[in-house]
């Protein structure tokens, strides 16, 4: 039996440098979403997002502004250089804050568990064989990640 280390809390920012946050624990899981909401906000093929109980996320400095997007998306932006720190998706509200993983520090520590959206994915994406991959939302059947979720909308009164 392999016992998983204890979590380092990670620390991330803008792109400026004058916000930044710790990750205080685990997220509940990491993954690369395929969808072309991410394609356009990340510029690129993917994403890649750490989904977190916003609670356990701390602002180490600055004062991040909240933003409304198109279709019920939020975010926290820097208020200097407009950089995305986190966002929330509407089906989960602001319990749940999906970190980009590229905003941390050292987010290479926090490699992707799951693919979603592989439908939209682009076709010279080779996913790996290993990962669970889904057309649209499912669950990788991460141990805890279902009983953190329905926790934390409890917790917000999302009741989700």
């Amino acid at each position: 039996m392999t016992i998983d280390p204890p979590f380092v809390p990670l620390t991330g920012g803008c792109k400026c440098g004058k916000v930044r946050f710790r990750m205080e624990v685990a997220p509940i899981i990491t993954h690369c979403c395929h969808c072309r909401t991410c394609q356009k906000v990340s510029g690129s093929a993917f994403s890649i997002n750490a989904m977190i109980e916003t609670d356990r996320l701390t602002i180490l400095e600055g004062a991040p502004q909240p933003f409304q997007g198109a279709d019920g998306q939020k975010a926290l932006l820097c208020p200097d250089c407009g950089f995305s720190l986190w966002s929330y998706h509407p089906k989960f509200g602001d319990a749940i804050a999906f970190v980009g993983v590229g905003t941390l520090d050292r987010g290479e520590r926090l490699p992707p568990e799951a693919h979603y959206f592989t439908r939209s994915k682009h076709p010279w994406v080779v996913l790996p064989s290993a990962l669970p991959t889904f057309e649209e939302l499912g669950d990788p059947g991460k141990p805890g990640a279902s009983a953190r979720i329905a926790a934390a909308l409890a917790a917000r009164g999302s009741g989700r």
